[in-house]
């Protein structure tokens, strides 16, 4: 029998000892050193609570096992969330045990933020207040101080201001600067915070003293086409003609410089044609057909029906050598809308965009009956014919109602049917909808033609009879910004015209007839609080603005205490088209609410339409337009919001407002912290032909077109057009 005894079984190790932890961040995973077993021969129990712990780099684990001599073990542990605090885990190997402490660390404020950028902007005005995007500052967890060179910052859409302060986490902020006063150059403003900086670069334009593109040919508008016949052709009989009053009330000359007129060579038009071409240039054929359908019809029409392709720029329509360059460059011409027949869908969404009726038979529609129609038979072989629905609102409607496809991010088409698009410009269906469209109809020829009494309808033969209720064809809108373009371009453009002064002065008297402002309640309390509500009235059988989505009406109120000094303004107007406080011009995707209340000038009432695409985000492109974010234009007289069509209605925080209704909308304004016992109080309607927003969004792109419409719409002093206003006095 051997006399070896078996060597006695050890699981307890020898002493073993975790290096603590200190300072370490909150909420962190901490692992410990590594550890090795020793002193045993046996597998020996471990275990582990307050934590985890790994053998041999293994996973970690929470589970008791076993360790054997030379196992290597870690523990692991989450720090405490907050400061100066001390957590354990304890590990336990064959009863031996010591303990991993960790020790976050003492609280010292983080004042650096994460990187932040501002996008730099180019091709930027003269002089220009350019705004930045809107960062938002994260990394911080206590606040940061904050300062700027070169310019102003707002914290969370509040004030502009150049003074130190302090930010905190997840603050939006934004930065403000002049541009230079000289081209092809840079500015910047650089904001500091925690000493981590974001620098905002702005560029003037390259050359504002020259227009890229050569001066435009004018077209020649004594053509004759198929189908069509220059106004020129029509001076000899229906230019020279007087009212009984013995004023010139010629047909050719009122026209000629109207915007229908001058509809293809709107540098605004042409310069949004090759932006929309830019951007969704798969559709090209659909933006040229759609965009010549109404500016330069008669050019559509003639291609259309030969099958000539459709083409606006790039040696289009616009191109002196292109076969189709006069017709298109006569605009909406006289035979264009004197041949539009009295047929079913005329007045109705399958007539609407466009798409009238045009015969074969040279047959030119008149609102007289009782012709004379041999001279012009034997002069033009076009045949004068009674049509009253010349006089009627749906002849208007063929392409004052538009609807348009429109597209995702992709380009891809996500209208399916002509109801289902986007209603672009619904100026007759509005009217249908109010007191215009009643019982005893006011049309919309009514209202943009002026009336003449004694007039003959043609200066030939000499004997022919005046009549009552001629049709001046002034045609007038409310578009001032671009027949002043037009007027101080005329060269550059092929405009042919000089009768622009009158049509201005009209279009000028349109809009100050167009809306009443005033006040319908006023008090300044005993705890200096100046209280008034305004009522603003529409005049007008559509909404205000009308039509294209690139318009706005701004209710612009002034406060003055005793001394003449202003002590409160909402909606101040800047020379380059800009309004103080309005979101959308500080935020390329931002627009400035409805407001039944105002109480502070960073609110301001803009009557407007906003444009938003498939992901309900702000949208200045046409085909990405799906619906309205904000549709709070003044309503017309007669008009229901609770029953109007899709196309029409009131969207936003307008159609829950219970003053906004047909034919006006009340504003409170609500001013604390007044000292005074007298205020003036001064309110204007300021239309705008070109949002600031829309401009800028244009401008974004660089093409010549665009560039010289941006040189056009710099020089202009007619971006902005005082409507009404309205001065009375408040007292205590």
């Amino acid at each position: 029998m051997s006399t070896a005894q078996a060597a006695k079984k050890d699981t307890t190790p020898d002493a073993f000892s975790f290096i603590d932890q200190t300072g370490v961040p909150l909420n962190t995973p901490i692992t410990s050193n590594a550890i090795t077993v020793t002193g045993i021969n046996a597998a020996a129990a471990i275990s582990v609570s307050g934590g985890l712990y790994s053998r041999n780099g293994g996973g970690f684990t929470s589970a008791s096992g076993t360790v054997h001599n030379g196992d290597t073990v870690r523990v692991r542990q989450t720090s405490a969330s907050s400061y100066d605090t001390s957590t354990h885990t304890q590990l336990t190997i064959g009863g031996v045990k010591d303990t991993f402490t960790v020790t976050t660390r003492s609280y010292v404020a983080d004042t650096t933020p994460d990187p932040f950028e501002f996008a730099a902007q180019s091709n930027v005005a003269l002089n220009a207040v350019v705004t930045s995007n809107a960062v938002t500052i994260s990394g911080i967890d206590a606040p940061a101080p904050i300062s700027i060179n070169g310019g102003t910052y707002a914290i969370n859409g509040g004030a502009y201001t150049s003074a130190a302060g302090s930010i905190g986490n997840g603050d939006s902020v934004q930065v403000r600067q002049t541009a230079s006063a000289q081209y092809a150059t840079t500015t910047t403003a650089t904001l500091t915070i925690g000493g981590v900086q974001g620098v905002f670069s702005v560029t003037t334009l390259a050359d504002g003293n020259a227009f890229v593109l050569p001066p435009s040919s004018g077209g020649n508008p004594n053509f004759v086409s198929e189908h069509f016949s220059g106004s020129g052709n029509c001076t000899l009989c229906h230019n020279g003609i007087s009212d009984g009053q013995g004023k010139d009330v010629s047909i050719e000359t009122d026209w000629s410089s109207t915007m229908m007129a001058n509809s293809a060579r709107d540098p605004f038009w042409r310069a949004k044609v090759r932006s929309e071409l830019n951007r969704n240039p798969q559709l090209a054929d659909v933006i040229n057909d759609k965009c010549t359908r109404c500016h330069a019809p008669m050019a559509n029409f003639e291609a259309g029906t030969t099958g000539e392709a459709m083409q606006i720029l790039d040696g289009g329509f616009l191109s002196a050598e292109h076969n189709r360059h006069d017709e298109a460059l006569n605009g909406v011409g006289c035979t264009l809308c004197h041949q539009i027949q009295n047929s079913p869908r005329l007045g109705t969404l399958d007539g609407f965009s466009g798409k009238y009726d045009i015969g074969g038979d040279k047959l030119i529609y008149g609102p007289f009956d009782n012709l004379f129609p041999n001279p012009m038979i034997m002069n033009t072989g076009y045949t004068p014919t009674y049509g009253p629905h010349v006089k009627e609102s749906k002849l208007c409607g063929s392409c004052h109602n538009l609807k348009k496809p429109y597209v995702d991010a992709s380009g891809k088409v996500l209208s399916t049917t002509p109801e289902s698009e986007f209603p672009e410009q619904m100026p007759y269906s509005e009217w249908e909808h109010s007191s215009y469209a009643g019982a005893t109809p006011k049309s919309c020829q009514q209202c943009h033609m002026s009336r003449a009494d004694g007039a003959p309808i043609s200066n030939r033969p000499m004997w022919l009879g005046r009549r009552n209720g001629f049709a001046v064809h002034d045609l007038v809108g409310a578009n001032r910004l671009m027949l002043d373009v037009l007027n101080r371009n005329k060269t550059q453009l092929g405009v042919l015209s000089n009768n622009f002064p009158e049509t201005i002065a009209k279009t000028e008297a349109m809009l100050q007839g167009a809306a009443t402002i005033g006040p319908v309640s006023q008090s300044l309390t005993e705890d200096d609080i100046l209280d008034f509500t305004l009522r603003v009235a529409s005049q007008t059988g559509h909404k205000l603005p009308s039509a294209y989505p690139s318009r706005r009406v701004i209710l612009h109120v002034t406060v003055k205490d005793s001394q003449g000094k202003v002590v409160f303004e909402s909606g101040k107007v800047n020379a380059d088209g800009s309004v103080d406080g309005v979101d959308a011009d500080s935020d390329p995707y931002a627009f400035e609410p409805h407001h039944e209340l105002i109480t502070s000038p960073e609110q301001v009432q803009v009557y407007e339409a906003i444009m938003g695409d498939d992901q309900g985000q702000v949208t200045y492109t046409l085909l990405r337009g799906m619906t309205y974010l904000k549709d709070n234009r003044i309503l017309p007289p007669g008009f229901d919001k609770a029953t109007a069509s899709r196309d029409i209605r009131v969207v936003g925080q307008a159609s829950a407002d219970a003053d906004f209704v047909g034919g006006s909308d009340d504003v409170r304004y609500r001013i604390a912290g007044l000292s005074g016992s007298h205020y003036q109080v001064t309110a204007e309607l300021i239309h705008q032909p070109l949002a600031y927003g829309f401009a800028r969004d244009l401008f974004s792109d660089s093409d010549p077109e665009i560039r010289d419409f941006q040189k056009m719409f710099r020089e202009s002093d007619a971006k902005s057009t005082v409507m009404t206003a309205s001065t009375f006095s408040v007292s205590r």
